[in-house]
């Protein structure tokens, strides 16, 4: 197909951290992750005059040109920007690639997000930046067909989180990039799993800003021990154990209950974890920094599902299933 006639769109999923959040902030350390399917699009296509950022969630539009793409870091589009930038780099950097010929030769392009995640106090805690970041990169690299492999293109989204967030532990983008779910260590290594039970995301519906949670200061013994944990859970999962999952998922909790500051359980996190932990088929915990969002739910067997969510709807708080994303190549 002729590029100016190219069009496509690249479905982005979100994640749910489940263990080890605080802890692999730190180089080396642990947590498990999974994706969560949305219906978050990057959609990509030539277009003629300047190429152009769209998106459905109250940004203006943002027009630029491919050849020299300038922003400064206060630009709304700057984690989209990035994305685009470091992949066209990344890209020209492998001799198979000539970039710039490319670009010569091509028209510039419209790139629209399109991300049912919410935005600033009404996001669901998903992980939005690291789709966005994730979803420009796989778009890109399809567009141009510059068959980057999924670990450059993890390197990629990696460097690009960083460099515009300045923090993080880059676990949100090992799991969107990889899809499915993982074992992740932090630099390290991403390892795919497979969760054998039914998922369940809770909405309070307060949203929490991540960045400035994850500077909160921790002891070694904490990281310690949330390492030794992950591995449990893992291990867990593995053999299939949800007595010994539930057990271990429940004292993870206690731990950073323990160590996390006043804030971290809100009301509306108290209320449905108490509720859901007290049936031996289920296993829950925050997900993610806390101090509001969500909390993933892990089930056995799914009879007790439509009692506990008219449960928590008395609070108004939301109960639903969700599919974990495929896996990436």
């Amino acid at each position: 197909m002729n590029i100016s006639e190219k069009k496509m769109t690249i479905k982005v999923p979100g994640k749910l951290f489940f263990a080890g959040e605080y802890s692999v902030t730190k180089e080396g350390n642990l947590a498990l992750i999974t994706t969560i399917e949305t219906n978050f699009e990057v959609r990509i296509s030539a277009t003629t005059g300047k190429s152009i950022f769209k998106t459905n969630v109250g940004l203006s539009d943002f027009e630029f040109s491919l050849s020299k793409i300038e922003f400064t870091k206060e630009n709304p589009w700057n984690f989209a920007l990035t994305a685009l930038k470091n992949t066209l780099s990344a890209a020209d950097s492998i001799e198979k690639n000539s970039v710039s010929k490319i670009l010569s030769s091509s028209p510039e392009i419209s790139l629209e997000i399109v991300s049912d995640l919410g935005f600033g106090e009404n996001k669901k805690g998903y992980g939005s930046s690291a789709s966005v970041v994730c979803g420009l990169v796989n778009a890109v690299n399809q567009f141009f067909d510059f068959q980057l492999s999924l670990e450059k293109r993890f390197e990629i989204a990696a460097k690009t989180h960083f460099e515009v967030q300045g923090s993080g532990s880059m676990g949100d983008i090992a799991a969107i990039m990889y899809g499915g779910s993982v074992f992740y260590q932090n630099h390290k290594r991403v390892i795919p799993l497979e969760i054998p039970w039914a998922t369940y995301v809770v909405q309070t519906g307060k949203a929490a800003k991540t960045s400035e949670k994850i500077k909160i200061k921790l002891s070694y013994e904490f990281y310690q021990a949330s390492n030794e944990l992950v591995i449990e859970l893992a291990t867990a999962i593995d053999i299939q154990d949800f007595a010994l999952f539930k057990e271990k998922l429940s004292e993870n909790q206690l731990l950073l209950l323990e160590n996390i500051p006043e804030g971290y359980m809100t009301k509306e996190l108290a209320i449905a974890l108490n509720l859901l932990n007290s049936y031996p088929e289920f296993a829950a915990k925050i997900s993610g920094a806390g101090f509001g969002e969500n909390i993933i739910l892990f089930a056995q067997n799914t009879q007790a599902i439509a009692e506990v969510q008219n449960k928590l709807s008395e609070y108004g708080i939301n109960l639903e299933k969700f599919k974990v994303a495929q896996k990436n190549n």
